[in-house]
């Protein structure tokens, strides 16, 4: 594939330098030119298969679930019905849900599961450095400055790390919301039109809808640099127009990050002591240790947790510019904040900063080295402030952006693919796949054994008698409704072979009666001598019910006064 990627990026060369030939006098499009580039590292996703390392094929399990409680009529699923062995887990309410939409609208609109995903990849890979463009062209107003910040954001090492060989979902469309919030945001603060807090508002909701814990540290960000813009223009309707968008970016997103807070008191969460993970060394982030530092992914598929030769270079050439007091009197202040911030990223990264993870319990389990996706961020930032700076260095400029994008060529594909796993191999998959690792632990029951957390055979009944005598027909079965008729010759015990989980219900002839979950967590009940109608439902409790229509409703109304708005505008200027 190396080679493959060689090939394509010397033609890509070749037909800029002969468009520059033929038109000498016409200026090069930076953000077409940006696409462009941007296209090189993801033909490698689109070869025939799944990839072999990474969670790609968890997040297809997920999927493939996901989009069936969408068929079911769950507009915001919560119950995972065939994971598990088929007992299911209430994996959506505490997983992010937003990157299973979007893979799931490619499927609706005819792809199979496994090219949406890589539809899903390789569209937030383009987007995400489109959305870099227009938020660091909004903070220079200058075209190279916004080329330059988005070509360092897309070859940052984690992003090709996470695009390539991780494939965490959550934080690849992270990589897109994040600078899509900061341009919003930009636009609200600058311009008078309402839209862009609507705008700016579902940004916030999206990006807590991407990855809630990354969110955390973005909306800190925001919100100092919303403290640095205020100080700066002194203007007053900064702070409530931040305030305003945060809130309802907030409302829409509360059945994610309120959900922690009073529904992990039943799963295993409440039972376990969150562990430290592993934080990399500052050697780690400045060296990868393969191939003469230029490959991120090791032969067992460790990866590494590079910063970026160039960002480091970068960062090195700024500090010296600052410490110099050569920095442009405009851009000083700017320059000096992301300087300031990407430093104490990469602070919170290295193992020297425990005591802060320490501090904050429900951080824990998350792993440090996520803010590598901060760190590509507000390096790329501050990239695009040293451009500024090289205006009469381009040819070292150019030099510098084409040693970020081939220092990283290694990694413009993963390491091989499974040609022969089709969507309905991993159909027939998904009840096994929990048990070989798609399990979410966060959202297992606080009834299961700690050392045996997830089901592994499939049951050979959905409902059977455990004692008594009678006969049982299945009616009806979706994700979160079973109806059975019983016919009971003696009074009898059942055992639905679904997972308890507050919100199911057992109705017994439309009366309900108790659920007694057994020693595995599995829910029971008993039935007398006779016929009975047996349906057996899910539904969210009132509160977490509650909560979700708060967030439905928020974005509803939102969404609302974006399209009446812009129908306005259109009408008015007819």
């Amino acid at each position: 594939m190396v080679l493959v990627n060689i090939i394509i990026s010397l033609a890509l060369l070749l037909g800029i330098i002969i468009y520059r030939y033929l038109f000498p006098k016409k200026r090069i499009n930076f953000l077409i030119l940006l696409i462009l580039l941007s296209l090189t590292p993801i033909f490698s996703i689109f070869r025939v298969g799944v990839y072999e390392s990474g969670d790609f094929t968890i997040h297809l399990y997920r999927t493939i679930e996901f989009y069936h409680s969408l068929q079911d009529g769950q507009v915001l699923p919560s119950w995972a019905a065939g994971l598990n062995a088929t007992y299911g887990y209430p994996l959506f309410i505490f997983n992010y849900p937003l990157p299973y939409y979007l893979i799931s609208l490619f499927h609706f609109l005819g792809f199979s599961f496994v090219t949406s995903m890589k539809l899903f990849l390789a569209s937030n890979f383009l987007l995400s450095g489109i959305c870099m463009y227009l938020c660091s062209k909004q903070l220079f107003k200058n075209n190279l400055a916004a080329f330059t910040s988005a070509l360092f954001y897309q070859f940052a090492p984690y992003h090709l790390i996470d695009l390539h060989f991780k494939v965490v979902i959550g934080e690849i469309l992270t990589f897109t919301m994040l600078p899509l919030v900061f341009f919003f945001f930009q636009k609200m603060w600058t311009e008078k039109n309402k839209i862009w807090i609507a705008l700016a508002s579902i940004a916030v909701a999206f990006l807590i809808m991407s990855h809630v814990v990354l969110a955390f540290f973005v909306l800190i960000l925001l919100i100092f640099y919303a403290a640095y813009f205020f100080l700066v223009s002194k203007k007053r309707k900064i702070i409530f127009k931040t305030v305003l968008a945060l809130f309802l970016g907030s409302m829409c997103s509360l059945f994610i990050w309120l959900t922690p807070f009073f529904l992990t008191q039943y799963t295993t969460v409440a039972l376990q002591q969150p562990q430290f993970v592993y934080f990399p060394r500052l050697e780690e982030l400045l060296f990868s240790p393969w191939r003469g530092g230029f490959l991120f992914q090791g032969p067992q598929g460790d990866t590494s947790y590079l910063l970026g030769y160039a960002h480091i270079l970068a960062l090195i050439m700024l500090c010296v510019l600052i410490l110099k007091n050569k920095i442009i009197k405009k851009y000083k202040s700017n320059s000096i904040f992301w300087f300031a911030a990407c430093v104490v990223f990469i602070f919170l990264i290295t193992p020297y900063s425990k005591f802060f993870w320490g501090a904050l319990p429900f951080l824990k389990p998350t792993g440090s080295h996520r803010l590598l996706l901060l760190t590509a961020f507000t390096s790329s930032i501050l990239a695009g402030f040293l451009s500024v700076h090289m205006t009469k260095k381009r040819g070292l400029l150019y030099l510098l952006i084409g040693f970020t994008i081939f220092s990283t060529i290694l990694n413009w594909g993963h390491r091989r693919v499974i040609p022969d796993i089709n969507d309905q191999a991993l159909i027939n998959h998904v009840w096994k796949s929990t048990v070989e690792g798609e399990g979410h632990y966060y959202a297992n029951s606080r009834l299961r054994d700690l050392k045996h957390p997830w089901f592994s055979k499939l049951p050979k009944n959905h409902l059977e008698i455990i004692t008594g005598q009678g006969e049982i027909k299945e009616i009806e079965r979706t994700s979160t409704e079973h109806v059975y008729v019983v016919s009971a010759k003696t009074p009898i015990v059942l055992r639905e072979n679904t997972l308890y989980f507050p919100g199911w219900k057992v109705n017994n002839n439309n009366n309900a009666i108790i659920i007694n979950p057994d020693k595995e967590g599995v829910i029971t009940f008993a039935l007398p001598k006779g016929l009975h109608s047996v349906r057996i439902t899910y539904e969210d409790i009132f509160v977490y019910k509650f909560i979700k229509t708060i967030s439905l409703v928020t974005f509803v109304v939102i969404v609302g006064y974006l399209c009446f708005s812009i129908l306005f505008r259109f009408f008015r200027n007819q």
